[in-house]
This record gives structure tokens, C-alpha cells and sequence, in this order.
């Protein structure tokens, strides 16, 4: 146990050896949310996969941590990656790439201003001006503009997985280097896609069972309120 401890200490330096509520942006998580943070703060995991109910707070846990890894020096960046419903709708979206993808963020962006985080000044976009001040660090972009790119040296969040279809999830994986973190966010009840069972999720996650530096992580509790909870029962 010791030695395991050193080891721990020589990879964290001054960075907390695990997340826990009084280094958490002044937020109380739950047991659950709390697996799920040191899951992906852990060096022993490349990807974590976590497969949770609406309203459990995985986009805001996912990013605060991806958030803390940039921070200690970790990683040099968070690039966070949304899976629009099919490449042809963002397509006929008018304005820039930013301007088309800007829609699918939303979740995002509030997940940041909970951890307090200023998206206007830690987003890159287009004009540079963040890049150029310093202050950028998070990449927003759809899946439609991956092909060809390397996601290297960087934490990546795919949020709404279970609305990627399988060839969608694998393009997205085979841009990932071996020096990067993955957290892949969804839930397999909530898919939007025509046909669900074209969607790559619950797929992935199984093919990537029994990999050692892959785990799942399952959240439960709903903390929206009673209205998103009530929702959340009726199966279609």
C-alpha cells in the first residue's frame, strides 16, 4: 500500500490524490458522482464510459474534472465533441462552422458556468482572440468536421453517446492518441436517433468490457426534482 501511495504522489505532485467535495467547485456529489469524478481523475483509466439517467449531473462532473486535469498540467486542453442528429441538418445550418455548431453546446456551456468557468474567455473559437490572449483552452466542435484529425494530448468528452451511430463512435475513437483521456457521456434510454438500435453506445461499451484502462460508471440519482425524476419512469 505504500509503495502504491508513492507511486500515486510521484504522479500527482501537488494535485490531490483523488476528488472529493472540498475540491470540487464548492459542489456536494453524491457517492456516485464522486466514483465517476475519481474514475476519470485516476491515471489507471484512458476511457470512462458512463451510462446515466438525466438530471445526474455527468456533463457537469465530466467537465469540472476535465477541467481540474488542464489546470494541474495534466492534459493541454479539453476538446469537447457533440454528435448532431445527422451531418446533413448541420449542413443547411447558415453561418460559419462555429456558428453551426454553437447550437449543439448549450448543455456545455452551463456545465462550465457551474464549475465556474467563463465560457466567453476559455472557449476557442474562429476569431483567435482567446488563443491569442492566452485564455483559451476547451475546443467545441461536432463529429461532422473529425475526419483526418488527431485528438492528441488532450481530455475529450463525448457527450449524448447513445445518439452516435456505431460508425460515428468508431470514427471519433480512431482519432484518439494514447497520450489523451476519453469520457464518453450518455444514457441508452434517452436515444434520439430513428432507429435506437443504430446507435453505438451500449455497442462500444461492451466491446470495450475487460479492457484494463477502460471502466464504466453508472449514475443513478436524479437532482433536477420530481418533474424530470416522474418523467424519467415511463418507459416507451
Amino acid at each position: 500500500m505504500a509503495a502504491k501511495k508513492k507511486v500515486q504522489q510521484e504522479y500527482y505532485g501537488e494535485a490531490p490524490i483523488a476528488i472529493d467535495n472540498t475540491n470540487f467547485y464548492g459542489m456536494k456529489l453524491d457517492p456516485e458522482q464522486l466514483k465517476f469524478a475519481n474514475a476519470i481523475w485516476s491515471p489507471d483509466y484512458d476511457i470512462i464510459w458512463c451510462n446515466a439517467k438525466s438530471g445526474c449531473g455527468k456533463t457537469t462532473v465530466a467537465t469540472g474534472v476535465a477541467n481540474l486535469l488542464v489546470q494541474y498540467g495534466f492534459y493541454d486542453g479539453i476538446v469537447y465533441i457533440m454528435a448532431p442528429y445527422g451531418e446533413r441538418k448541420q449542413g443547411w445550418l447558415p453561418g460559419s462552422i462555429t456558428e453551426k455548431s454553437s447550437v449543439y453546446f448549450e448543455a456545455f456551456y452551463q456545465a462550465l458556468i457551474n464549475c465556474n468557468i467563463n465560457p466567453n474567455t476559455a472557449i476557442n473559437d474562429e476569431s483567435m482572440v482567446n488563443q491569442k490572449n492566452g485564455t483559451g483552452y476547451i475546443t467545441c466542435i461536432t463529429d461532422t468536421y473529425l475526419r483526418g484529425t488527431n485528438l492528441d494530448g488532450k481530455v475529450i468528452l463525448l457527450d449524448e453517446a447513445q445518439n452516435y451511430m456505431t460508425p460515428q463512435l468508431k470514427k471519433t475513437l480512431t482519432r484518439v492518441c494514447d497520450n489523451s483521456k476519453v469520457v464518453v457521456i450518455g444514457h441508452d434510454l434517452q436515444c434520439d436517433l430513428p432507429n435506437p438500435s443504430e446507435s453505438g453506445f451500449i455497442r462500444y461499451i461492451k466491446h470495450f468490457e475487460g479492457e484494463e484502462r477502460s471502466i464504466v460508471c453508472h449514475l443513478t440519482i436524479n437532482h433536477r426534482g420530481w418533474i424530470s425524476r416522474h418523467a424519467d419512469e415511463l418507459i416507451e
